[in-house]
């Protein structure tokens, strides 16, 4: 069980994560840049004394996840694109996630409000001993009566301190895992739906890593990197962005690519949906409680 400063711990960093969200939010219109919505989420983020506990995803129509726009991306929210916007904040390693859609035509609108309903229907699934493939369960019906589908191999994710993945998965399909929710549990209810196959892909592009472990490698430049990743970040993910002013971008590309292939970072690679069809999402992070639930980004 949380002891009582580490649930008020994670309801600050909730509560600003959920104002932070709702000042992003008017920001998400045609002829916005994805960079410029990245940066302010993280910028407001830090100025309400916490940390981005992952870099903002920023992500378009058929692309699901993964994707923080790199420090030169010229790419501009357009009529009839479908905008994810998934950010993240922790205090002192205690941290809190939300996402939300912006629709900018009818069809992107339908996706939305089917995303935010099946996590409606997530939240009023999470109770004590609720097996997670209930919650799935109720995520996959909101979609499915919808006329759209889950995205089967995306999830929701337990959080615990420093620890974005803390070892539960949230179906947002009907399966059975074998495990149930417990009182004091931080989770993460994460539906993605859509019109498409229901499932997303790795692209080659990465533009978020997470350091792993020490590795042996040859340059100067790229061992003093790793070190101050890992002392910056705690395993937490950061982006390619952050580092650019470090070293110029054809450096630090090859850099993190040998950190990657020697098992030193973890790559996110970018994800999108098989079809090519576009995708919505919606998230809160709540905490179990006796009675049901306590939304903490609400």
């Amino acid at each position: 069980m949380l002891q009582e400063q580490e649930l008020e711990a994670y309801r600050r960093a909730g509560k600003l994560l959920a104002e932070v969200r709702e000042r992003i939010r008017p920001m998400v219109r045609v002829g916005e840049s994805l960079v410029r919505i990245a940066e302010e989420a993280e910028r407001l983020i830090q100025e309400k004394g916490a940390k981005p506990a992952f870099p903002c995803n920023v992500s378009l129509n058929e692309v699901a996840a993964h994707y923080s726009p790199p420090a030169d991306d010229p790419t501009v929210i357009r009529e009839g694109d479908l905008v994810k916007v998934d950010l993240g904040a922790h205090l002192d390693g205690y941290i809190a996630d939300t996402a939300f859609t912006v629709a900018t035509d009818e069809e992107g609108e339908k996706l939305k409000e089917a995303a935010e309903r099946a996590l409606e229907a997530a939240i009023a699934a999470v109770k004590p001993g609720a097996e997670l493939g209930e919650v799935g369960k109720a995520v996959e019906e909101a979609a499915r009566a919808a006329g759209l589908k889950p995205v089967a191999n995306l999830t929701g994710h337990s959080l615990s301190r420093w620890t974005l993945h803390a070892g539960l998965t949230i179906p947002n399909t009907h399966v059975r895992t074998g495990q149930r929710l417990e009182v004091g549990q931080v989770v993460a209810l994460e539906p993605f739906v859509t019109g498409g196959a229901g499932y997303v892909e790795d692209t080659k592009e990465v533009l978020i890593f997470r350091y792993l472990r020490e590795r042996p490698v040859r340059l100067r430049m790229t061992r003093e990197l790793l070190r101050d990743l890992k002392k910056t970040y705690n395993g937490l993910p950061f982006a390619e962005r952050w580092l650019a002013k470090r070293m110029s971008k054809l450096r630090l590309r090859l850099t993190l690519r040998e950190l990657v292939e020697t098992g030193a970072l973890w790559p996110y690679h970018v994800l999108v949906e098989r079809s090519g069809k576009k995708v919505a999402q919606a998230e809160h992070t709540v905490l179990v409680t006796e009675g049901g639930c306590e939304i903490l980004t609400a």
